[in-house]
This record gives structure tokens, C-alpha cells and sequence, in this order.
């Protein structure tokens, strides 16, 4: 089984990170976390199994990681893709929209607005989490929670 813990994985794994909102309840993290277990567990390249992991952070942020000596294809992440588009659909929730910003509220919330509502009411000073960070050493360090002004939301704000 190529389906490792994800604590398993090197830092230089290649990693996706996938924003859901609204955040999942019990029972959606259950469904969500045995779909995409079963999938791991067959995902494979040109006939390879991919050595991979996942992990749900606050029931926002799935974490899909590849060993960086897996082959990758651009079919096997097509896949991986349909599948979190399927569960778009059952969990109702917004798993591949790339235009939301996800932040951590003061009371320690995280929370999604989209890119529009971040530049009228995000700062400087918001935490945000970068999704497009590619490595487990991004997400094992303070690179994937930061403050705005830190990451490239900075661009998102008015100036």
C-alpha cells in the first residue's frame, strides 16, 4: 500500500493543499478523509504507485503529499482532482475554488472570503494560510500561516 502516515513523509515531499469551506463537521471529515484514503491507496503514474499521505488541518485544510521520488503525471493528479470534485458535490462545500483566501480570525476561527473581500477588508496584520505552498517543509514551518503582509496576499490589498 503506498498510503503512508503522513508524519512518514520527507520534508521535500510535494505537497497540495486544498481549502474547504465551509469547514467540514465530524461526519464530513469522516467521508471526506475515507474517500480520499481509498484513493490513495490505488493512486499510482504510468502504473507506479505514488507514496503519498494526507492530513485534515481544522477541518479546513486537506493536505495531499507526494514522496518526491514518486513519479507524478499530469494524468494521476486529473484524478486525484476528480475525485475532490465528486466530493465537492456530496459534502457541498468548496474544495478546488482558487479564488477564496483563507485567514484565522482573532478568536482563533479560520475562515474563507474571496479575493474581492480580502483586498476591502484584509491588512497587513491578517493571518492568512498560503495554499500554494509546494512542500511538507512549507507546511511543517510558519510558511503556510503568516501574516499577509509576509506572503503574497500582500498583493491582494489595496494600496
Amino acid at each position: 500500500m503506498p498510503r503512508r502516515d503522513l508524519k512518514q513523509l520527507s520534508d521535500d515531499s510535494y505537497i497540495w493543499i486544498f481549502g474547504i469551506s465551509p469547514a467540514l463537521d465530524e461526519s464530513g471529515e469522516v467521508k471526506l478523509l475515507q474517500r480520499v484514503d481509498a484513493f490513495l491507496d490505488q493512486w499510482a503514474a504510468h502504473g507506479a504507485p505514488i507514496v503519498s499521505g494526507r492530513d485534515l488541518i481544522e477541518g479546513t485544510f486537506l493536505v495531499i503529499a507526494a514522496d518526491s521520488r514518486s513519479e507524478r503525471s499530469g494524468c494521476s493528479i486529473d484524478r486525484l482532482f476528480g475525485t475532490l470534485r465528486q466530493l465537492e458535490s456530496e459534502l457541498r462545500v468548496k474544495i478546488l475554488d482558487a479564488d477564496r483566501v483563507f485567514f484565522r480570525h482573532g478568536d482563533g476561527r479560520v475562515d474563507a472570503m474571496t479575493r474581492a473581500e480580502f483586498r476591502d477588508k484584509g491588512d497587513a496584520h491578517t493571518i492568512v494560510f498560503d495554499t500554494t505552498v509546494e512542500t511538507l517543509r512549507d507546511v511543517r514551518s510558519d510558511a503556510f500561516e503568516r501574516r499577509a503582509e509576509d506572503s503574497w496576499h500582500r498583493q491582494l490589498m489595496k494600496r
